[in-house]
């Protein structure tokens, strides 16, 4: 009778141990799931923040060439307003 117990509660334990390794399964499959989306977004951003900074650097060289461009043209206004003082 000890050795049918026996052989009942290798079976149970066979049994939770297969359900323990499929939750086990599910869970690494979720969490691999979720990795993946987390590094796809990761990815997203950081694209997105290199297309960001790219237009900032560009926006400041355009902005940079007005300033130094203005600042050019009122010299040579003030120049020629001068010069027309002078003479």
């Amino acid at each position: 009778m000890a050795w049918m117990r026996q052989l009942v509660e290798d079976r149970l334990a066979r049994e939770q141990a297969k359900t323990a390794n499929q939750k086990i399964d599910a869970h690494e499959d979720r969490c691999s799931e979720r990795w993946r989306e987390a590094r796809d977004e990761m990815k997203d951003m950081r694209q997105r923040l290199f297309d960001t900074r790219l237009a900032m650097e560009q926006g400041h060289r355009r902005l940079t060439g007005w300033i130094i461009g203005g600042q050019g043209s009122v010299i040579l206004l003030l120049g020629g307003f001068l010069l027309t003082k002078v003479l």
